[in-house]
This record gives structure tokens, sequence and C-alpha cells, in this order.
């Protein structure tokens, strides 16, 4: 039943998106975060100045196909986030959310039930855009944990990932959580500061 629910919530976003993309492709005139965000109606800038989950924020993204054949990003959010994102999907039944990217709004769908599984899609684009646009996800996920892995001092085999095929690499990405990696490095850190008030 849940899941008959769940197919049932992306079937009804979809439909609404395919009429208010059209809308919403609009220059945000503050630079916003890439990632989702509440759209204020009636407002001179209509997004929230405070995303309800960031692209880094995001897991497991593929390219699909939605009831109308055309391509669509397919995703969901951390686990870590999972809360925020069904707490605002909730808040926003009958409004809109936004998928923001280099500060314009891609889609605009309006949220008609509270989304529990913390799954998404964005479309808005034409074939070509997307793929464009999924790639330009995956590579920002992968700056963020690279940024991440270096600013805390663990290295990364760089070769080894460039030694793997585009899906393996896409895969590799995709497994990682960004909330995950911050908690493993935040863990580590913290055990090898006991280990080392231990020694003394």
């Amino acid at each position: 039943m849940k899941k008959t629910l769940l197919y049932l919530a992306i079937y009804v976003i979809s439909i609404t998106t395919a009429f208010a993309s059209l809308q919403y492709h609009q220059k945000s005139p503050a630079h916003r975060e890439n990632g989702w965000y509440r759209i204020i109606d009636g407002a001179k800038d209509s997004i929230s100045s405070q995303p309800i989950v960031t692209a880094k924020d995001f897991v497991w993204l593929r390219i699909e196909k939605d009831f109308f054949g055309n391509s669509v990003i397919s995703g969901s959010v951390s686990k870590h986030k999972l809360q925020a994102w069904t707490d605002s999907t909730e808040q926003l039944i009958g409004k809109r959310m936004g998928f923001v990217f280099n500060d314009s709004v891609i889609t605009a769908p309006q949220v008609n039930m509270r989304i529990e599984s913390g799954a998404f899609q964005i479309n808005g684009l034409d074939d070509y855009g997307m793929e464009v646009l999924y790639r330009k996800l995956l590579n920002e996920k992968k700056d963020s944990l690279d940024a991440l892995f270096k600013t805390n001092g663990w290295n990364i085999d760089s070769l080894f990932f460039n030694s793997l095929n585009k899906e393996k690499q896409d895969s590799t990405i995709n497994m990682l959580d960004y909330n995950e990696a911050c908690s493993l490095i935040k863990g580590f850190s913290g055990n090898k500061s006991m280990n080392a008030h231990g020694q003394h």
C-alpha cells in the first residue's frame, strides 16, 4: 500500500510539474546553493532563503523516463535529511517547492502529500539538458566529498577512481552519502583525539 502511494505521489508531482515548470525557469536575485527550496508565491524573490536539502544531500541519482516518456532525474535524500524533507513536504501540501540549480528554478511542482520516502524527481528540461544536469549534479557531489576528505587530511586514491569506467564511477559517487562521510570523519577524528590523550 505504501509503495502504491509513493508511486501515486510521484505521478501526481510529475503531472503538476509538466505544467508548472514552464512558468518557473526564473533567476534568483540572490545566490542559492543548488537544491530544493520552498517557493513563496507572490513574493518578489519567491525562493526561500534556506534550502530544504542541498544537492550534496542527494543519493542514488539516476536518469529515467517519466509517464510521458520524457527524461527525468530520480533520486532520494540522505537518511540524515529525511526528517527535514518529510516535515517540509507535509507543511507544503497544496504549495510549491522548487529545485534550484545555478540560481535558476528548474522545476517547481506542487506538493500533494507528505513524502516520507525522501524520493524526488527533477524534470523540466529536454533529454540532453537532463543528461547534462545529471552529470553536473554527480560532479558537484564528487567535488563536495573531495573537499571534505582533503580538508580533514584524508588521501583520495584518484588514480584508482579514474581507472573505473563511467558507470562504476557514477555508482561509487551515488553510493557515498555526504552526511555519512561527515559522521565518519567526525567519529574517526574523535577516536584519534581520545587515543592521543590516552597515551599521555
